[in-house]
């Protein structure tokens, strides 16, 4: 039976029986809600106490505190906080234990409290420990020994604490360590804790010009991923030396000018490599001089040690170190290498040629510049290169302006990459004629569409070894 209503009482009908209104969101079974807070902070985890009645104490059984000294006013209010919630947690397993000391004047740290913090967060199995002091007071805080031997625990990242001696380690489940501006009571502890992680994978450290570290042996049979950074604002006359031994690594970042050695002993598996060093070359061009000739060693055993990467970033001053280096010995071949991006804070593009002589399967090529370069005398060198056969694909990100530098470099790509498909330039927008025009790609047989710049022009008279390539402008 079907009964046909008109369009008025249909509206009643809309009105007089409204639809029952469903709590989706409390209907979700606890464990998944649980999944969700887990990614908030518990500031935001506290307000959905507003949210319903199921909701109302809800938060407090959530196994992760993630905290912020600038959430509180008051010392007290945070010490009550932090303590009325490990003690909720009792008898459970605590997934995170974040605090973060960011406050110059309101909430600084105390490590007695911070001690029995960790403590706690330790014998509740935590598996994601981050204890940050970025206040005045940093590395006043020293870690409680605990956490050395929390046999639970899978991530851990400090920043501005102070790390005893490590007199046991048993960190079973660890695979992920960042350290940022932490100091160490003993120089060796760094390697005494990186040797005693069985299973730790990915390793980050971010050190500062005045640690007590002046030998860092990574030695694992684990590690997937080491980065290293260092504060390099000032000269330095001190020796470093990083000596990296990992057969499974597959990912090094370098980003360090202070260190006077790094040692690669064994990365069979080195895949992709982002370096910006100069050795602690305190002046330019140093490497030529008689006294250097133990430098040349280290700067070939080290390129020696990252020739089978297939895909590289590397800064210029780093290449320049290299340019230095190729003109006494000869460079290792990169073999594998068929992603390169340079990083280049000058135009000293001369020794851009010089290192992709030994890339024989370069394929996709990457020029990048900082936003203020210096403008440096120096271009292309003038001499017979060899054909970069394989080169399929130039990127030059920076906007070019016409400079003579610049485009040697442009001129120098086309007319030696015979297999060259597409060569990709950004073009300042005040160069353009018109405004309109965004994107234009040019080959031999395709005459430009629009009135374009000199600029645009000048790179369409650029002869070029491959027939098939095209140049696209970008802005």
């Amino acid at each position: 039976m079907f009964i046909f209503m008109d369009a008025p009482a249909v509206k009643r009908a809309r009105f007089t029986n409204p639809p029952s209104e469903i709590d989706r969101l409390s209907s979700l079974p606890d464990c998944l809600i649980f999944h969700v807070l887990l990614n908030l902070p518990t500031k935001d985890v506290v307000k959905t106490s507003l949210l319903s009645t199921r909701w109302k104490t809800l938060w407090k059984y959530i196994p992760g505190l993630d905290l912020d000294t600038d959430d509180f006013k008051e010392q007290n209010t945070f010490v009550t906080f932090v303590d009325n919630f490990l003690e909720s947690n009792r008898g459970s397993s605590l997934h995170r234990f974040k605090l973060a000391y960011d406050s110059f004047d309101v909430v600084e740290p105390n490590a007695g409290l911070v001690k029995r913090w960790v403590d706690a967060a330790a014998g509740l199995k935590v598996k994601h420990l981050n204890v940050s002091d970025n206040s005045l007071q940093s590395w006043d805080l020293v870690m409680s020994p605990t956490v050395y031997t929390c046999s639970s625990l899978v991530t851990l990242r400090l920043l501005g604490i102070t790390l005893p001696d490590p007199e046991l380690v048993s960190l079973p489940c660890l695979k992920a360590m960042v350290l940022i501006l932490v100091d160490f009571t003993d120089k060796w502890a760094l390697e005494k804790l990186i040797s005693k992680c069985p299973v730790l994978q990915n390793f980050c450290i971010e050190r500062s010009q005045g640690d007590n570290i002046p030998i860092l042996r990574v030695h694992s049979k684990s590690l997937l991923t080491f980065m290293h950074d260092l504060d390099n604002h000032q000269d330095y006359d001190g020796e470093r030396i990083v000596e990296i031994d990992a057969p499974m690594l597959t990912y090094l970042r370098i980003r360090d000018g202070l260190t006077t050695s790094f040692i690669i002993k064994n990365a069979p598996s080195l895949v992709e490599v982002d370096i910006d060093t100069v050795f602690n070359l305190i002046s330019e061009r140093m490497l030529g001089v008689a006294n250097e000739v133990q430098k040349s060693v280290m700067v070939r055993d080290f390129l020696v040690g990252i020739s089978k990467v297939k895909d590289m970033t590397i800064a210029s001053s780093t290449l320049e170190v290299i340019y230095e280096y190729s003109r006494y010995v000869q460079l290792p071949v990169f073999r594998n290498l068929s992603y390169l991006r340079v990083r280049f804070d000058s135009y000293m593009w001369e020794m851009l040629p010089v290192f992709l002589e030994v890339c024989p399967n370069l394929k996709h090529l990457v020029v990048g510049v900082s936003e203020n370069p210096k403008m440096v005398g120096i271009t292309v060198i003038d001499r017979p290169w060899n054909l970069l056969s394989s080169l399929v694909f130039v990127d030059i990100e920076r906007h070019l302006i016409g400079e003579a530098l610049e485009m040697a470099l442009v001129g120098y790509l086309l007319e030696n990459s015979p297999n060259l498909g597409v060569l990709s330039v950004s073009l300042d927008d005040s160069l353009k004629k018109s405004e309109s025009v965004s994107r234009l790609t040019l080959s031999l047989d395709n005459a430009p569409r629009k009135e374009e710049s000199d600029i645009f022009i000048e790179l369409l008279n650029f002869p070029r070894l491959s027939s098939s390539c095209q140049i696209v402008a970008d802005r």
